[in-house]
């Protein structure tokens, strides 16, 4: 079923995260699903939380072992998603405290 021409009133629209997600074509060594999907669960953290967050508050908040292990979790998988988001506008990196944070009105 296509989400822009079959879709029922309980299928929600796609948003900016879903379009620039499903652009995003990763290289990490990782399968793409679970690189998109583990970025999906970071940026709608820094969403609901707010604020600005340090990659190790990421990790110690969301990477439990269960997917991939921390470092896999975080260098190659999570953090080139946010950097990907970054360069769509939807999260704000600043290199001078290494720090995330969701920047765009919308929920994800």
């Amino acid at each position: 079923m296509s989400r822009a021409t079959d879709a029922d009133a309980s299928t929600p629209a796609p948003t900016a995260l879903d379009d620039a997600l499903a652009r995003w074509d990763p290289s990490t060594g990782i399968d793409a699903e679970v690189t998109r999907a583990q970025t999906r669960r970071a940026a709608e953290y820094l969403a609901t939380t707010g604020d600005r967050l340090r990659r190790t508050d990421l990790v110690d908040a969301l990477a439990d072992g269960t997917t991939l292990d921390r470092a896999s979790w975080l260098g190659r998988a999570v953090d080139p998603g946010l950097r990907r988001l970054a360069d769509a506008d939807l999260v704000e990196y600043r290199a001078v405290d290494d720090t995330y944070r969701w920047s765009v009105e919308v929920e994800p």
